[in-house]
């Protein structure tokens, strides 16, 4: 078998005057195979087909268990790892709600503002796909311009992508100029919702609770959608936050690579050691982060690097 760049990675370290003697712990966890399932209820042809333009043969067992969920209306909390398709859990069943109602809108609230930008340019590659009239999407946060707000506004989208900071400053406290978009409110997707806690997780839960009122009075009752990579109690973390009660989701069935779980107990200081290992990682040519708890420590370790 030829040996991987992880391999000759772990071997290096394995090798290394200054690091060898700090590695305390190695443990190898094995590659699993994907599951795939198909949801309870077939896909109408519009999304069958948006599937197989974007290469989407089938689901995997998570994504298809929590589509069904999504589409009969109950609460769900999505807790798989990064890169197991969580997205798409929310967005067919979105499109979906679309075809049935073109007048029909969803909320999807983001922590960060890149991580809405992202998520914009994912839902518009697939909703080009739904001709001939895809459904709109647009961005109501800080960075948008007066102009382009009262335009949103005035004539919403079918999908409002917002942060917390603006629902809170624009949709709730202004919500009757948002009448039309609260009056055909069908779903509310909140992302990374691992990052709500301690003071900021506190002013969101009045903030959701008060959100439901809202929209109760417009005569709607969305579909709440959470999702998290990283979180180790979603289901009192939801109820904490807006006081549902949710199925959760957390069984991963995406295939998975082998990964390598190394513990090292650090002799000359944290930095030195994953300057140390930072060198070594792109000596073999590999993709690397190194996470700090600053941006000073961060700096500091790219320059001695």
């Amino acid at each position: 078998m030829t040996e991987s760049k992880i391999d000759r990675f772990l071997g290096s370290l394995s090798n290394s005057k200054r690091l060898a003697s700090q590695i305390v712990y190695h443990h190898t966890l094995p590659a699993t195979a994907a599951r795939w399932a198909e949801p309870a209820t077939p896909w109408p042809n519009a999304i069958e087909t948006l599937l197989q333009s974007v290469g989407i043969r089938a689901l995997y067992r998570h994504q298809a268990q929590a589509i069904d969920l999504i589409r009969s209306g109950r609460h769900v909390m999505i807790a798989t790892p990064t890169a197991s398709g969580k997205t798409l859990t929310y967005d067919l069943p979105v499109l979906e709600q679309f075809l049935i109602d073109p007048d029909s809108s969803a909320l999807y609230i983001f922590p960060l503002k890149a991580l809405a930008q992202d998520q914009l340019q994912t839902f518009e590659m697939l909703a080009d796909r739904l001709q001939p009239m895809p459904p709109t999407a647009a961005i109501y946060d800080g960075d948008t311009t007066a102009y382009r707000r009262k335009h949103i506004r005035q004539a919403p989208p079918n999908l409002v992508i917002t942060t917390p900071e603006m629902l809170h400053l624009s949709l709730m406290a202004f919500h009757r100029k948002w009448a039309a978009f609260w009056s055909r409110l069908r779903m509310v997707v909140v992302d990374e919702v691992h990052s709500y806690r301690g003071v900021m997780g506190c002013h969101l839960s009045q903030i959701f609770r008060r959100f439901r009122r809202i929209a109760e009075s417009y005569g709607n009752t969305p579909t709440f959608v959470f999702s998290s990579a990283t979180v180790a109690n979603p289901a009192q973390l939801a109820h904490q936050l807006t006081g549902l009660s949710v199925a959760v989701i957390k069984q991963n069935s995406a295939p998975r690579g082998r990964r390598h779980l190394l513990f090292l107990n650090p002799t000359l200081g944290l930095a030195r050691a994953a300057i140390l290992l930072l060198q070594t990682a792109l000596k073999h040519n590999l993709r690397t982060i190194v996470y700090t708890q600053s941006r000073k420590l961060t700096e500091l370790i790219a320059m001695w690097a």
